[in-house]
């Protein structure tokens, strides 16, 4: 007999999925993947793969990601449905109530508590640069690798206390010379997507199709390539 359902979801938004199931009074057996499976789209696929075909034996497997540079892109079960949000990234998940934040995508840096702690983070990158090129060519190097960039924005999810870690996003953006600010995000499509109470923005893939970049609609399509290039 299969078990029910198994939520695969990126330790970047385990804060936030965990504040979704408090606020619906649901929870799923769950596998947290490492965030740093994002630096590599075709690395994340290959890892969730394994974890797709490892766990045949739930009646549906919940994806919390979105399209994430394609990762999932090429994703097939051979006897169990899978579902996910039709969002670009967790920072669509987030900010989908936000209208301007498709324009704001190409001049802003967005962090979180999550993107704060993961191991490949610009705070970590940063830190990193300071021990092996010393604090001026450290400020030289991020400059130049974020010189297209004229802000940093901080998401209040809602999911932690903001102060224990606004003031590390504040130095990064002073850092940087980057405006700093924060901007309120909830995890309302999230607690939607927990419940099953679905709507168009959920996609569900039958057994043995494989899931497309159309899947995902027409805006993250285009943002996926550019994220590939």
């Amino acid at each position: 007999m299969k078990k029910d359902i198994l939520l695969i979801a990126c330790g970047m938004i385990q804060d936030e999925v965990k504040l979704a199931m408090k606020n619906t009074g649901i929870s799923y057996d769950t596998i947290w993947m490492s965030s740093d499976l994002h630096s590599n789209p075709d690395f994340l696929k290959d890892e969730l793969q394994k974890q797709i075909n490892a766990h045949q034996d739930y009646e549906m497997i919940l994806l919390g990601y979105g399209s994430c540079g394609k990762g999932l892109v090429g994703l097939v079960s051979e006897k169990t449905k899978i579902a996910f949000l039709r969002t670009e990234d967790c920072i669509q998940m987030l900010l989908h109530n936000n209208k301007e934040l498709k324009s704001l995508r190409g001049e802003t840096y967005f962090v979180t508590k999550g993107w704060m702690e993961a191991k490949k983070s610009l705070n970590e990158e940063y830190h990193h640069a300071i021990n092996k090129y010393g604090p001026k060519r450290a400020e030289m190097i991020m400059k130049i690798m974020f010189g297209n960039h004229q802000s940093l924005v901080m998401i209040d999810s809602g999911a932690y206390d903001l102060e224990n870690w606004i003031h590390c996003a504040r130095h990064l953006g002073q850092v940087l010379k980057l405006d700093f600010s924060t901007t309120q995000g909830n995890v309302d499509l999230l607690e939607m997507f927990l419940s099953l109470n679905w709507n168009h923005q959920v996609v569900v893939i039958a057994p043995k199709n494989t899931i497309t970049v159309d899947d995902f609609g027409v805006e993250c399509a285009i943002a996926g390539s550019e994220n590939r290039q």
